[in-house]
């Protein structure tokens, strides 16, 4: 039987892919309003780009490539600009109002994807390990425990830095210790990365809150969390 998590997350997705249509349906709506309004060969230039655009846009939210986040921005500021062009320079309000809502459909679909499961954050930058933003911690999965790294925490949801394999929809006890205060969340694995050689696998992990003595339990990880990168912030300054 399909666990909530598991429902929860085919859903969530569901609601990802429909925000994607629909963006491309208001973004090609309005190009193809605007060539009405005033047919220019440039603005069939730009329908057919955006019609191209449409397949390399989903590729890299299929295989989560983070040049997702790049290809969102440059659509953000030119959405932006076209909002602004319609409504004060060329007062084409109805189409100011497609583009407004294609804008409002990129911001919640960069919502939805702006979490561990997706896109963790990972500090491979900093080349020192002392003061890179993750947390020791341990995992339990086949009664077998292994050390790993949280490297991110957002959203009720985080992200495992572990060498060892382990499968899609694994359940896993996760524990860490910060100035003898230890907590122990459960959770779920939900995405799976390998982005370099040598480097660990990467686990979107999406923690169990079926009771609210563990949603406590994660705020207080969301403390710790918070106290141990702004502890390492300080001792990377202060070594300077």
């Amino acid at each position: 039987m399909e666990s909530t998590l598991e429902h929860n997350f085919r859903s969530e997705t569901k609601t990802i892919k429909f925000l994607l249509k629909a963006f491309f349906f208001f973004i090609h709506l309005a190009i193809m309003t605007e060539i009405v309004a005033g047919p220019k060969f440039r603005l069939g230039l730009r329908l057919l780009f955006f019609l191209y655009l449409s397949t390399p846009y989903y590729k890299t939210i299929k295989h989560r490539y983070y040049t997702y986040w790049t290809f969102s921005a440059l659509l953000f500021f030119y959405i932006l600009f076209k909002i602004n062009e319609m409504f004060f320079v060329l007062h084409h309000a109805h189409i100011g109002a497609l583009y407004v809502v294609s804008c409002l459909l990129l911001i919640f679909k960069m919502y939805f994807l702006s979490s561990p499961i997706y896109y963790p954050r990972v500090s491979w930058w900093e080349y020192d390990f002392r003061y890179r933003d993750d947390l020791k911690v341990t995992v339990k999965a086949h009664d077998q425990e292994y050390e790993a790294r949280l490297t991110d925490l957002r959203r009720f949801a985080g992200c495992i830095a572990l060498f060892e394999e382990l499968k899609m929809g694994d359940e896993i006890l996760m524990n860490t210790k910060v100035d003898d205060v230890s907590v122990t969340l459960r959770g779920q694995v939900m995405s799976k990365r390998k982005d370099l050689i040598g480097r660990p696998l990467i686990y979107g992990i999406q923690f169990k809150f079926d009771s609210r003595s563990n949603k406590k339990r994660y705020i207080q990880l969301l403390r710790l969390w918070k106290k141990e990168k702004n502890n390492k912030r300080k001792l990377k300054f202060a070594q300077v």
